[in-house]
């Protein structure tokens, strides 16, 4: 059965839009010609789609389980026509984007706020997932870009460098070691701690200089968010390693920000489906973003 994608069209903005006068409006169509599309649908499909009462149309139980894919075919079609000006344009276009929340309520702002001023008709869609769901929602191309930290090994994903940070102690601006210049291990001997990422290559890095300096890490919580360790640490529960890059925007909560040594860096790195060719627009905002952080790390 080979199906009219033009009358297709038209049931489409019918079922939508109610009537065949505001689905001829909405196409740009005179309305007997939206009513010739209907029909000659009904003829290709060979069945009624629509029963006529008293001059309006009611969508027949088939319309209702026709509509829901003509609807989703219609979305796709969308998607491949707004990947077309994606590929052409480096000044509009469609972006998906996905960090982690600490990442793209920090650094993401004001980068993404003066891509999208540079390009006023991009559209941009930030998405805030688990660092397991970024990594499986880049390699399904279920999104265009996103954002991680090495280690990264999956086949699927194609790696480009951004930045490098560092480990700091974020710790309760009034405690006596809020003033130091930096903290070691033995510092922070009996200290309660705030630790992120159990398991991680982070914090095995932490641990291995806890270890090293003959120091048992004192840990009070375990938390998986940047965000909350900074506000925990803030409301002098303890003292929180975390990454310097995320933790800037919570330095106005109660918190100073001192180095940890041995310097334990954190390398945040720019991801995209690997195999898959990258539009102009992609490739525009990793080179917007690598400049950004580039600048704002001196």
């Amino acid at each position: 059965m080979k199906l009219s994608l033009r009358s297709l069209e038209s049931f489409r903005e019918i079922m939508r839009m109610g009537s065949v006068t505001a689905a001829a409006t909405s196409l740009g169509l005179s309305q007997p010609a939206v009513s010739r599309l209907l029909a000659q649908l009904e003829q290709e499909l060979g069945f009624r789609i629509f029963d006529r009462e008293k001059g309006r149309l009611i969508p027949t139980p088939q319309a209702v389980m026709l509509f829901e894919e003509v609807d989703l075919a219609f979305v796709g079609l969308d998607r491949i026509a707004m990947l077309a000006t994606n590929m052409q344009q480096l000044d509009a276009g469609y972006l998906r984007v996905v960090a982690v929340p600490s990442f793209a309520e920090g650094p993401l702002v004001g980068i993404v706020a003066s891509f999208m001023e540079s390009r006023p008709k991009v559209q941009l869609l930030l998405d805030s997932r688990s660092r397991p769901s970024i990594i499986n929602l880049v390699s399904t191309r279920a999104v265009d870009c996103g954002f991680g930290k090495l280690p990264i090994e999956h086949p699927g994903i194609r790696v480009r460098p951004l930045v490098i940070a560092n480990t700091v102690c974020a710790v309760p601006g009034a405690h006596a070691l809020a003033g130091r210049k930096s903290l070691c291990a033995g510092d922070l001997a009996g200290e309660p701690l705030i630790m992120i990422g159990q398991g991680g290559d982070t914090r095995n890095r932490i641990e291995e200089a806890f270890r090293e300096a003959q120091v048992r890490p004192s840990i009070r919580l375990e938390t998986h968010h940047v965000g909350a360790a900074c506000a925990f640490a803030g409301a002098g529960v303890g003292i929180a390693l975390v990454s310097d890059l995320l933790a800037r925007q919570y330095v106005g909560g109660g918190i100073a920000l001192v180095p940890f040594r041995p310097k334990i860096p954190q390398e945040y790195v720019f991801m995209t489906p690997a195999g898959a060719q990258q539009t102009a627009l992609t490739d525009a905002f990793y080179a917007h973003c690598r400049k950004s952080m580039s600048t704002r790390s001196r």
